[in-house]
């Protein structure tokens, strides 16, 4: 239902236009009726109508000018303009202050009941376009968001190539910047009875919080917030390196500011570690260096890793190769290197003195684990936070272990699986376009472009698949069916050469022989006795 300001200096033209709306107008309803320019105004911005039926000449401000001041306040009101006046100065004034018709006293019904009608159809088109623009802008947020989570993943496991982080960030996040650092805040709840800290997943609604540090830290960086995960996040800041130092104090700072904010308002105990500026390719050492500073932290809240003295970098650094090492022959589907490479992981954070710190480390490579495994199509019905919580139940480092190997073996299990079914297709589908093309001039890039894959997939999977190479492969039909052509005593070297899809009948002749040990036409002349014999 859409509201309508009458406006009229005769009473008379109110209650017909009123009458009219009332029998004609089902989607439009009189929110109020004024008989001067003043009042007009008034009544207009109380009310907020959607639309204004006015006359020109009325007493005191005229239509015009009233018609000015709402404007003002209710840019997207729509006008119709009813006068007895056919002036071409108000006509045009009217043009420029975007009145929707201009209509001539005296008015039928019918043309005011349509025009009437006309602008709440306009009105519900604009409507629709506002719903449909915030649907799209929020389908475009959750997009954004979960393209956050997955260049961070991206960022700090490899995933990506530096071309295509660059690509990434400029394309989805308008950052052009090819330096930053990464800093990690955690979070719990404060127990103010015992003066301990609360696990925060039992107590605290960490995704308010998430949402407040996103929401806050974009106006002050050009950053990528990556998931919570599980009271903690890792934020990617754009940074150059012209001022190290600066960039230090600024980051230190700004977190700082957000901490007070944070504490005021979700009552949390908050711990952050902040690394250096790298480049993009070396972000992984940026966030070994928040975890360092993170570790480090005692009666502090805030560590840059500037300000301490790293306690075991070679333990950590050792550890994420480790974690990379898993991760890539977790995407090659290679089982037995997966779980070989996860018991030396967990061998190796025996070192680490903080074993909180060891699990969550642990749970955050898992989460990788689980995006891999949604980037090969695995679906999880149950969602990743089930995993998460199985994870975070485990009461020993042992257990810990162990679920961890179940979850990983699966899930590489999985992608093995596919990748070899899906290796087989495309080997099939290869083999099957050669042996009825083989005569089409037909070649790697037909192939690979025929099955959307690039040449060099296709070539290095041929050859692992079958062991042999793509153009033997195709080499070997087109020998063999011109070796059945000949021998068929129909046809000449030439052109047997063109129906086994060669061009060149000297290189066709230098490639029989190579293969069959004799040239083309030697072949046909031993196919040739071999019939003159027999009869």
């Amino acid at each position: 239902m859409y509201g309508l300001m009458v406006c009229d200096g005769e009473q008379a033209v109110i209650e017909s236009i009123c009458h009219i709306v009332e029998k004609e107008c089902s989607s439009i309803k009189v929110v109020g009726t004024a008989g001067s320019g003043k009042e007009a105004v008034e009544k207009t911005l109380a009310a907020k109508p959607d639309i204004i039926l006015t006359e020109i000449k009325l007493p005191g401000i005229n239509g015009i000018e009233a018609i000015k001041e709402i404007k003002k306040v209710q840019s997207d009101i729509k006008i119709v303009i009813i006068s007895a006046y056919e002036f071409f100065e108000y006509a045009k004034q009217a043009v420029e202050l975007g009145v929707s018709r201009y209509l001539i006293k005296p008015v039928r019904k019918e043309i005011l009941a349509d025009t009437l009608n006309m602008i709440t159809a306009r009105l519900d088109e604009e409507r629709q376009k506002y719903r449909r623009e915030l649907e799209a802008k929020e389908r475009l947020e959750k997009m954004q968001s979960a393209a956050e989570h997955c260049f961070i993943y991206s960022l700090l496991y490899n995933q990506a190539g530096i071309d295509d982080i660059t690509k990434y960030k400029s394309e989805f996040f308008d950052i052009n910047e090819q330096t930053g650092f990464i800093f990690i805040m955690t979070f719990s709840k404060k127990e103010k009875e015992s003066g301990h800290e609360a696990p925060t997943r039992d107590c605290l609604d960490v995704h308010d919080i998430y949402d407040f540090i996103k929401e806050n830290l974009k106006h002050k960086w050009k950053c990528i917030v990556g998931p919570v995960m599980p009271d903690r996040v890792v934020v990617y800041a754009a940074q150059d390196l012209n001022d190290v130092y600066r960039q230090r104090v600024q980051a230190v700072t700004c977190i700082e500011e957000l901490m007070h904010l944070l504490e005021e308002k979700f009552n949390v105990r908050l711990k952050a570690g902040i690394g250096r500026v790298h480049d993009d390719n070396e972000m992984i050492a940026s966030y070994q260096e928040a975890l360092t500073a993170l570790n480090s932290i005692d009666d502090r809240r805030i560590a840059h890793i500037d300000d301490i003295s790293p306690s075991k970098p070679d333990a950590e650094c050792e550890a994420a190769v480790q974690e990379h090492k898993l991760l890539d022959a977790l995407e090659n589907g290679e089982v037995y290197k997966c779980l070989s490479v996860l018991s030396d992981i967990f061998r190796k954070y025996q070192d680490f003195t903080d074993q909180e710190l060891v699990r969550f480390r642990i749970i955050e490579m898992m989460a990788a684990v689980r995006h891999i495994a949604m980037k090969n199509g695995l679906k999880d019905d149950t969602g990743s936070g089930r995993h998460i919580k199985k994870l975070m139940s485990c009461g020993s480092g042992k257990e810990l272990e162990q679920t961890c190997t179940e979850q990983l073996r699966y899930v590489a299990c999985e992608i093995f699986r596919r990748k070899k079914s899906s290796a087989g297709k495309i080997v099939e589908m290869t083999n099957m376009l050669i042996n009825e093309r083989y005569n089409q001039g037909l070649n790697l890039d037909d192939v690979s472009r025929e099955l959307h894959i690039s040449p060099h997939y296709l070539s290095r999977l041929y050859k692992s698949e079958t062991g042999e190479n793509f153009i033997d492969r195709l080499t070997s039909v087109r020998i063999e069916n011109a070796k059945k052509l000949m021998r068929e005593n129909r046809y000449s070297v030439k052109e047997v050469c063109y129906m086994s899809g060669y061009s060149d009948p000297n290189y066709f002749s230098k490639l029989f022989k190579k293969h069959v040990g004799v040239s083309p036409t030697d072949y046909q002349k031993q196919i040739r006795e071999g019939i003159r014999l027999q009869r």
